[in-house]
């Protein structure tokens, strides 16, 4: 009887011992499920401070690099509007040729002068002057000589263009370098306009350099990635540019909430900004027209340029 209890006894704990193994073998999941999320996680910080780190490294580049400018050509006059002339021009950036659109006021200057950085286009469908000539032709009209960059890969221009590239600032910075070359130009009064990703590439401009006198920027993206948004507005440190910041509410391509979280950013950081929000406008401001925020604009450039 002894001995039946002791053999029961032996195989009772080599059947625990047993289990517990077959448990550990056969049921690792939930640890390795919390192993997986904790590396996602893990992967997701580092890859938000790892695009923050190239915004950072991308502006800090712009702010060591010399942009000495050159020669603006003429490509193309256009037919003459009733207070400005029209041209198609071209200008080397990063040993490419850029093609851009230029309006030079009747009269003897020297006048202020606006760059305008248009948003998202088909870089093969696009036309120079596509996305800015409207605003181009109020400011030539009331005394602006206006530059519009068509910007790598987007038109005739040479290199390789589309989506979101940082390097389109380098295109505008080597615009802005040459405006000194403009005869009727004033090199000292220049402000910049940007519309959507044009308001994206006008905030890494205006990070590179203190020659830009006064920003608007109508509903801008804030970066083309996953975390670009985030890793763009962290590192907008530098500039002391005055801002007018402009979002549509009905904006159904860019988050109202864009221009809410920059301009708490921007206020955070101490920089002059004045913020408008317009009810019932779409990302283009045409449902209700421009008569308000070209006014609004216009104003600002006044106050700042002139």
């Amino acid at each position: 009887m002894n001995r039946k209890l002791i053999i029961l006894a032996v195989i009772l704990i080599f059947g625990i011992g047993a289990f517990i193994l077959w448990q550990r073998q056969s049921f690792p999941v939930s640890n390795q499920q919390i192993g997986i999320s904790q590396n996602i996680n893990t992967e997701r910080d580092q890859l938000l401070e790892n695009d923050s780190d190239k915004d950072r490294s991308f502006i800090e580049g712009l702010r060591k690099r010399e942009f000495n400018g050159g020669e603006i050509k003429i490509e193309e006059v256009l037919p003459n509007e009733s207070n400005f002339t029209p041209y198609i021009i071209s200008y080397t950036s990063d040993n490419l040729k850029i093609y851009a659109a230029m309006n030079i006021p009747e009269g003897i200057g020297p006048f202020p002068v606006i760059l305008l950085n248009h948003g998202y286009y088909d870089t093969q469908t696009f036309q120079t002057g596509d996305g800015t000539n409207g605003m181009a032709t109020i400011l030539a009209n009331n005394g602006y000589i206006t530059l519009a960059s068509d910007y790598r890969g987007h038109g005739k221009s040479e290199g390789q263009g589309g989506g979101h590239q940082p390097e389109y600032a380098i295109d505008v910075l080597n615009l802005l370098a040459s405006v000194k070359n403009i005869e009727k130009g004033d090199a000292n009064r220049v402000g910049m306009w940007g519309h959507s990703m044009g308001g994206e590439t006008s905030l890494r401009t205006v990070e590179a350099t203190d020659a830009i006198k006064a920003l608007v920027l109508w509903a801008p993206t804030l970066g083309g990635g996953h975390s670009s948004d985030n890793s763009l507005m962290s590192n907008l440190t530098k500039n002391k540019t005055p801002i007018s910041l402009h979002q549509g509410l009905s904006d159904t391509e860019v988050d109202p909430e864009t221009s809410i979280i920059l301009s708490d950013a921007l206020k955070k950081e101490g920089k002059q900004l004045e913020y408008f929000e317009y009810e019932g406008q779409d990302h283009n401001f045409r449902n209700l027209g421009w008569d308000l925020i070209s006014e609004r604009t216009l104003d600002f450039y006044n106050k700042h340029l002139k």
